[in-house]
């Protein structure tokens, strides 16, 4: 049992680091759709707000993602970089007051750039 159990959480955080690297590459390397970005990788909580529709998140989140793009692409070198488990990046980081799992680490010229929590297999 310990073993399937083993597999399936090293099998989880393989999937969890794809996402994340997949992630990286549609916003800063390829001119990727800012709704299908929100759709593969983005988890948005349900709001009862009847002001806000999906169309609107997504424009909100188009424009975080351009802040982001603007601020962040000078930090990382398509050819450096990899995407780290928090409890495996043993340099200088951001300590968070919950549990680091689920917590991953843009790493990029040995610096951490940004960092992801992952729920339900999206970035959250």
């Amino acid at each position: 049992m310990l073993l399937l159990k083993t597999i399936g959480v090293v099998s989880q955080n393989k999937t969890n680091e794809s996402t994340v690297n997949n992630f990286v590459k549609s916003v800063f390397f390829e001119k990727t759709k800012a709704k299908f970005i929100a759709d593969t990788y983005m988890y948005f909580e349900a709001i009862n707000n009847p002001k806000y529709n999906i169309n609107d998140r997504v424009k909100i989140l188009d424009k975080h993602l351009k802040k982001i793009k603007k601020e962040k692409s000078s930090l990382i070198d398509s050819t450096n970089y990899s995407i780290v488990e928090y409890k495996d990046y043993k340099e200088t980081k951001v300590v968070f007051n919950k549990s680091p799992e689920n917590i991953f680490i843009l790493v990029s010229k040995s610096n951490p750039v940004m960092y992801f929590y992952l729920l339900n297999d999206k970035i959250f």
